[in-house]
């Protein structure tokens, strides 16, 4: 029977989040997080904030955060960064975090330790001895400090009402106008009108002293209240008390939060503080650039007013007429300033200046440089240069006549040059004449584009406000009150007691806005010139304030500001930032950072007209604006419409970015000592800024006047069902007929005695209350269709929705356009409300001089329900919802919605239980339920990969496959993904993977377990609808995946499996490449149903014969399994191969060891090595040695049937299996391989079969061996092409003595002389050819005399001689040769990555300068982005790109016979890694003692690192999640590579086993030298 799982009780409170984002290598923040927002804190809640690093990434030296983020709990001051250094998380990443109190905007910036590349870093640069090494000195290089540009993150404010938590997505806010409500006394009635029809939020426009305007957006008194909204001759104390108190009373009462305007840009033209403040605007003292501006801007009102002096009409009924005037404007206005003096050098004065200097112009020379350079240049060339030699390059602003001038002593010594020696003064100066016309040509130019720009501005202008008749001056004279153009300045007028006042402190720009101006630049600034070319639309009773860019500045402006925003800051709840784009960024933060000090959870909501996403993201990350406010109103039809309810929040309904992403962790709280606390570690997502989404706004045009009556209903449920803020205005939903004008409008609201009865009243309220209600509810469909807009709002856990159908009423909208209805697939519907909105159509509107604000005339009628019918198709069953009768323009309908036969804690179900569910399985079972390749589902089930169509086949069949999708799926949503689309279409996916665990239950009876947990939530994923199948089904297989990898990462107790991310990815490729296949195994009978055995690498290694290779296998041993702690596999493939022995070698294939081939010389070596290491590292050690080994060729050299009695009759202990290949190798081994011929192998010519291997004890005791016809090593790509005459040659054959070879012979002698002086090894030595006996010792002391002297290629080529080189072979110098002795001489001396095998196992055979050396220059050319360059690039068999099918007659390339001769290879990277680690670690001691050896060290820590940034990042994203084989050139992808392979990922997993080795000692010692000192 089955077992089933209980459901534990879901945790009361949410879980501690800590919020993670990756940074990018260089430590600034990625391009799509550009924007973070993180949730609102406050009371018990708080999350955590997390910035990772991976080592080895380019900010990783020394990387510490700053941030004006309190960490201490200090005050906030934007300017006071705090410091926190990044630390170790594991060994391949550093973390920062801090936990996130309270709400804001915060900056952050890293700042970190940069060794900056030189040319010679990566190149071939040491030719002699005497040549510093570039990768030594390198570490020793002085750090230069580097910092990120400044990055931010934004926390919500935590709002409250009634005692409860406030969400911005519940917020529904209703702007008004104090003036309107009356005195503040008598506003209680409209508050609870406002609280009656569900709104939670008051938007009050200012409410402050107005200006000569009457505008409240004119102030002319920010601190003092304005007087008409209290009784007379109250007092400014008595006034804000007043307000604080129904402030309150509006809170606790009405329960609405209150928000305030805040207008800081500009200020009344008649401010009386202006007068004692002029400084406070731009003037023409402090502003001296506007001075022509002024001049142009006061002749035009002089213009206006004596208009018809100069014979013109003052009404202008015609666009002939806007023709006229501007004739007169060019006439009378433009021509008599003479604007152009601004611009040029006046000649006259210039020509003057220089004749005086002429007589000291022989003490001015110019340089020679200048001279040539004179000389040099054509004549327009020449003009420019001379413009910026004598003119000079400087900006020039328009603040004076002829502004511009010359350097007269440099034009003079220049005139000497240009007329040569024998000119005089009056040549000279007329030269000069024509030299400074050409030089004022540009600067005509530009005043003639600039005049040609004033026309049009003034023509456009004029145009629009006298013949538009939207224009408060149609139809209005041109005279004083209704100027030409709106006057650009005010001049202000002086205290009387005011002496001695200029002028030029009285006249001051006013304020305005730019169409399409960029907000981040001051339009009224020296570099503008917006006044004068009149492109500013100019808000004629505000004066523009001159802040400058701190309160240095303007002390008494920013001072005067600070304490009105205080004031306001004390009595509401948030601000609304008027004009925000056009206020000084600057003045914003400091003003908001002021007010938050009072109210740290100050709400900040702005509008902004920047035109640019990233603009707007600017002002919202640096001021912290919490909404951005959007208006409905923009919509031009139903379409347009429901891309704004899409666009404003929300998420698709069935998202799976909710429940997915988080995983379990634990947090480092040092605020209380380092405590560790555990929680859910979630990425940071890419968002937009939040929007507070207006049915419409204060200074929209409402319904009646840009759509129809009716729509306004259709108009609020939209946005009311939109997953955002929302927000209306007083009026909205009285159907007020037009958009009130906020200076000229006087009535007040009308006291309703029920808002329910009036125009939207009831619907509204209702639409009101379930905004609030359905916050939590954040996922969302959106669907338009004709005249209807369809929005579906569903609780991403509950799955509990309200579905909205508005029927739009835009202009020429019909009663019956074609609808399709819904359908709801397993849903169950429950109607709510249904209504329509009428017009009266009479335009019966109240007479405006009632003094009481009115709606147009209208019928709310509620329509009856929708019909539900319910109907079975294949997709299952579903509810359809009809329109209710008469659901015309202007209708709306709410109904709720529950998914039938839901369990609401499904999500809670799948998320438990899965660790029990996987706590019995073994590695090798893990390997069937995550991973398995086609050919080994095949050859152990039956089965194949799953194929989705429009996707293809997995990579893999268990849940690695799926995973590897889902984890692209699930961060980005991607439901439209073809997996997505694939699962809606049926449940196939779900039951292949119940139906595979079951089939492996019969190998691991334990995956029952796991295959009864699947049952049980697919039962339930079943139920649900189609459209929500991708969010269950990638959540219980996210679920249950994590599980496994916990279970598989827990039975792989090595340190170096739990060090990081990394290299968890690589020890799970132990999971991933070692498993059960029916083909073959360790050996041809096994006890074990289910025996385990490793593939070299998936796809092409999978089954049969070529699963399991000799060298693949012990290559990657150490790593993968040692490393990994799995000691108990690798005692079986050390044991199981070791059975094999024949002829003194280890097999290169071993098929189960019923048919191993021994065509490989370095797989027995590479054994040994594995031996020697598992006797090091497994706790069995050395009593290895004594385990007896069944032997499948009982005499060791003879062929049996391996199910013949004589197989396995014999055995003997690993000990004297490895004397055996000692004794073996030591008296010569030759033989013919068993079966030779095609049927072995097909492509080998008959030589290739003959194996030959001997030990030179006469001059090297080097083993060496091969032929040209076979290759003996891991490069051992056999030629197969009868058109390229290449069949049965070898590509590589590296016969004689090979490098990697002779290190591990010199790491066994060296291990086996250290054994039999320990008495541990019987045997002390091996029998020679010749009868003598040689010991270890000193067999291992000839290798070691040896080695240098027939491997090292010197510098100097005087040395050759010393090293038996053949100097005509050698074609690069300081490397170590890649054989010795080879038939053909020239391939000894390529440079090829073998090396660092040799130097890994065996380092005391190099000589260590040499080593660093020849390690430079492999690092120069060999190393690729990934992997290891197989051959020198100079090298004339070079060729980089493998491809396997090449079927040209090319011998290089055909067939891929270039598999070693350039691809770049993989597994050697750790090789290369590790010997940097040894070779680096001698350099610096042999340089360093002590503290000054720690920064170096730590810096070749960081640069093995870096090596490995580009292979961390390829093996997340790696569908196999491995590394691959090799890449082509530059780490391009090869496709005939495997995708995984053993041996990566095994090498590259020991490298960091020794890195972390390396960075333990590190700490270790700096720890001591600490204690010490």
């Amino acid at each position: 029977m089955a077992p089933r799982f209980l459901t534990p009780a879901q945790p009361d409170t949410p879980p501690f989040m800590v919020w993670n984002l990756d940074l990018n290598e260089d430590g600034t923040t990625p391009h799509d997080k550009s924007f973070i927002r993180l949730p609102s804190v406050g009371g018990t809640q708080s999350c955590a904030i997390r910035f990772r690093l991976l080592i080895g990434s380019t900010a990783s030296i020394d990387a510490t955060l700053h941030t004006n983020y309190p960490l201490d709990g200090s005050s906030y001051v934007r300017t006071k960064f705090h410091d926190k250094k990044f630390n170790f998380n594991n060994q391949t990443e550093l973390i920062c975090e801090f936990r996130i109190k309270r709400p804001g905007p915060y900056q952050y910036y890293l700042t970190y330790k940069s060794i900056d590349s030189e040319a010679d870093d990566r190149c071939d640069s040491i030719a002699s001895k005497s040549d510093a090494n570039p990768t030594v000195e390198r570490i020793y290089r002085a750090f230069k400090h580097k910092r990120t540009p400044t990055a931010y993150f934004l926390v919500d404010p935590m709002l409250t009402l009634g005692g409860q938590p406030l969400p911005l997505d519940g917020i529904v806010l209703q702007s008004v106008s104090p003036k309107w409500l009356g005195k503040v006394k008598s506003w209680a009635p409209q508050l609870a009108l406002s609280s009656k029809m569900g709104y939670n939020m008051l938007h009050f426009i200012p409410m402050q002293q107005r200006g000569g305007s009457d505008s409240p957006y004119s102030l002319f008194s920010q601190l003092e209240l304005s007087d008409d909204l209290f009784d007379p001759n109250t007092a400014a104390d008595a006034k804000d008390q007043k307000l604080r108190e129904t402030l309150l009373e509006m809170t606790h009462k009405h329960k609405l939060l209150g928000v305030t305007d805040m207008v800081w840009n500009h200020t009344a033209y008649n401010s009386d503080w202006l007068r004692d403040h002029p400084e406070a605007g731009f003037n023409l003292e402090n502003s001296p650039h506007l001075r022509s501006a002024f001049e142009l801007d006061d002749a035009l009102i002089q213009f206006s007013r004596e208009l018809t002096n100069y014979g013109f009409d003052r009404m202008i009924n015609s666009v002939e007429d806007v023709d006229r005037l501007l004739e007169g404007v060019e006439q009378f206005v433009i021509q008599p300033l003479q604007l152009w003096e601004f611009y040029v050098i006046d000649v006259d004065a210039a020509i003057k200046a220089v004749s005086d200097e002429w007589d000291s112009a022989d003490e001015l020379e110019m340089v020679a440089a200048d001279t040539e350079i004179l000389g040099s240049l054509n004549d327009d060339e020449r003009n420019e240069w001379l413009r910026s030699y004598i003119v000079g390059d400087h900006s020039h602003a328009l603040s004076t006549r002829f502004g511009r001038t010359i350097d007269a002593s440099r034009t003079a010594a220049t005139l000497r040059v240009l007329i040569g020696e024998d000119g005089n003064r009056s040549d000279a100066i007329e030269r000069l004449r024509g030299l400074l016309d050409l030089l004022n040509l540009p600067y005509y130019r530009e005043y003639d584009a600039d005049v040609k720009t004033i026309r049009r501005n003034i023509y456009e202008r004029v145009k629009y406000e006298r013949l538009d008749r939207g224009s408060w001056k149609y139809a209005k004279p041109i005279g004083d009150d209704y100027k030409i153009v709106d006057p650009l300045f005010t001049t202000v007028e002086p205290r009387d007691n005011s002496k001695n006042v200029p002028d030029e402190r009285l006249h001051l720009a006013n304020n305005g806005w730019i169409w399409g101006g960029n907000p981040l630049d001051n339009f009224a600034g020296p570099q503008s010139k917006a006044y004068l070319q009149r492109e500013v639309i100019v808000w004629g009773d505000c004066v523009k304030l001159n802040y400058g860019t701190s309160p240095e500045h303007n002390p008494w402006l920013w001072e005067h500001m600070r304490q009105y925003t205080l004031k306001m800051a004390r009595a509401f709840h948030g601000f609304r930032i008027d004009n925000c784009h056009s206020t000084p960024i600057e003045l914003a933060e400091y003003l908001l950072d002021e007010a938050r000090k009072v109210n740290q959870n100050l709400y900040v909501i702005a509008e902004l007209f920047t035109g640019s996403e990233e603009t707007d993201r600017i002002f919202v990350q640096r001021l912290g604006i919490n909404s951005l406010i959007r208006e409905a109103m923009q919509a031009w039809d139903p379409h347009e419409m429901s891309r704004l309810a899409h666009r404003h929040g929300g998420r698709p309904i069935g998202s799976l970015a909710v429940d997915c992403l988080g995983e379990p962790g634990v947090f480092t709280d040092d605020e209380h000592d380092g405590a560790q606390i555990s929680g859910i570690i979630a990425p940071l997502s890419a968002s937009l800024p939040h929007a507070i989404f207006f049915d419409c706004t204060h200074d929209n045009e409402v319904p009646a006047q840009k759509r129809t009556v009716e729509d306004a209903l259709p108009n609020a449920a939209i946005v009311s069902l939109t997953a955002c803020a929302t927000g209306s205005n007083r009026g909205y939903d009285e159907l007020y007929p037009e958009l009130l004008n906020v200076v000229h409008e006087n009535r007040h609201y009308a006291a309703l005695e029920d808002p329910l009865s009036v125009g939207l009243g009831e619907a509204k309220a209702k639409l009101n209350v379930l905004h609030k209600e359905i916050a939590q509810y954040q996922e969302v469909h959106v669907h338009h269709e004709s005249e209807y807009v369809t929005v579906h709002r569903v609780h991403p856990v509950t799955r509990e929705g309200v579905l909205m159908i508005a029927h739009c009423a835009f202009k020429g909208a019909t009663e019956s356009p074609w609808f399709d209805n819904p359908r709801l697939y397993g849903t169950a519907v429950t109607p709510e409300f249904a209504y329509r909105l009428y017009a009266d159509g009479t335009n019966n509107v109240h007479e405006k001089d009632s003094g009481i604000l009115h709606g147009l005339p209208s019928r709310l009628e509620r329509l009856s329900n929708p019909e539900t019918h319910q109907h079975v198709d294949d997709h299952g069953m579903f509810t359809e919802l009809r329109l209710p009768p008469g659901f015309g323009p202007g209708s709306v309908l709410v109904v709720r919605t529950r998914l039938v036969d839901f369990k609401p804690n499904l999500d809670w179900k799948i998320r438990t239980s899965a660790d029990e569910a996987v706590s019995r399985l073994s590695l090798g079972a893990l390997n069937a339920v995550l991973y398995r390749c086609d050919a080994e589902e095949r050859d152990t089930i039956g089965e194949g990969v799953y194929d989705v169509p429009g996707l293809g086949p997995l990579a893999y069949c268990g849940l690695q496959g799926w995973y590897t999708h889902l984890k692209h799926i699930i961060p980005n949503n991607d439901l439209g993904h073809p997996l997505c689309a694939h699962l809606r279409q049926g449940n196939w996916a779900l039951d292949y993977i119940a139906k595979r665990l079951h089939r492996y239950s019969e190998y691991y009876p334990e995956i029952a377990t796991l295959a009864a947990w699947f049952e049980e939530r697919w039962g339930l994923v079943k139920r649900v609808p189609n459209f929500m199948i991708p969010r269950y089904f990638a959540l219980t297989v996210h679920t249950a995946y994590q599980a496994l990898i916990r279970q598989a990462l827990e039975l792989m107790p090595g340190k170096v499996v739990n060090g990081s991310r990394f290299t968890h990815q690589l020890a799970l490729t132990s999971v991933q490449l070692l498993g059960h296949v029916n083909s073959t195994g360790l050996r041809p009978i096994s006890e074990n149903k289910a025996d385990s055995s490793m593939s070299a690498g998936l796809v092409h290694f999978s089954t049969h014969h070529m699963r399991c290779w000799g060298r693949d296998v012990f290559i990657s041993l150490e790593g993968l399994l040692l490393a990994a702690g799995r000691f108990d596999d690798a005692r079986e493939h050390i044991l199981a191969f070791g059975s094999t022995l024949k002829h003194g070698l280890i097999p290169n294939l071993l098929d189960g060891g019923r048919f191993p081939r021994y065509n490989a010389r370095d797989a027995t070596w590479f054994w040994l090595q594995a031996v020697q290491m598992y006797c090091e590292m497994a706790p069995e050690g050395l009593s290895l040695l004594q385990a007896s080994v069944p032997r499948r060729f009982p005499d060791g050299e003879t062929f049996v049937a391996w199910d013949c009695d004589e197989a396995f009759s014999r055995s003997s202990t690993v000990a004297e299996l490895i004397q055996e290949i000692m004794q073996r190798h030591a008296k010569g081994i030759s033989f013919r391989e068993w079966n030779a011929g095609p049927n072995l192998d097909s492509q080998m010519s008959n030589r290739g079969f003959d194996i030959d291997i001997h030990v030179d004890f006469d001059q090297t005791g080097f083993v060496s061996g091969g032929s040209q016809w076979n290759c003996g090593t891991w490069m051992d790509k056999m030629g197969s092409s009868e058109k390229a005459g290449i069949r049965g040659v070898p590509a590589t054959p590296r016969d004689g003595a090979d490098i990697e070879i002779v290190g591990l012979q010199k790491s066994a002698l060296r291990w086996l002389s250290e054994l039999y002086s320990k008495g541990v090894f019987a045997n002390g030595g091996v029998e020679k050819p010749d009868g003598s006996v040689i010991s270890y010792s000193a067999w291992d002391r000839l290798v070691q005399s040896s080695f240098e002297q027939r491997f090292w290629v010197p510098l100097d080529a005087t040395e050759d001689d010393e090293y038996f080189v053949n100097s005509a072979m050698v074609n690069r110098r300081g490397i170590y040769r890649d054989t010795y002795g080879s038939t053909t001489e020239w391939t000894d001396y390529q440079l090829r990555p073998n090396i660092p095998i040799a130097m890994v196992v065996a380092p005391e055979l190099f000589d260590p300068e040499h080593a660093l050396v020849c390690l430079h220059k492999i690092s120069a050319i060999l190393v690729g982005p990934l992997g290891m360059r197989t051959l020198d690039p100079s090298d004339m068999r070079y060729r980089p790109n493998y491809d396997n099918s090449n079927d040209s007659d090319d011998p290089l390339v055909a067939h891929g016979i270039n598999y070693h001769q350039g691809p770049e290879w993989l597994w050697l990277t750790g090789f290369y890694l590790r010997a940097q680690l040894k070779f680096m670690r001698i350099a610096v001691s042999r340089r360093s003692m002590g503290k000054d050896a720690l920064s170096p060290l730590r810096t070749v820590y960081h640069e093995l690192h870096a090596h490995m940034v580009s292979l961390k990042h390829l093996v997340s994203s790696s569908s196999f999640v491995g590394l691959p084989e090799l890449t082509n050139l530059n780490g391009a992808y090869c496709r005939d590579s495997c995708e995984t392979q053993a041996w990566s990922s095994g090498c590259l997993l020991m490298a960091l086993h020794e890195m972390i080795q390396l960075e333990n000692n590190v700490h270790e010692t700096a720890a001591f030298l600490d204690d010490v000192s």
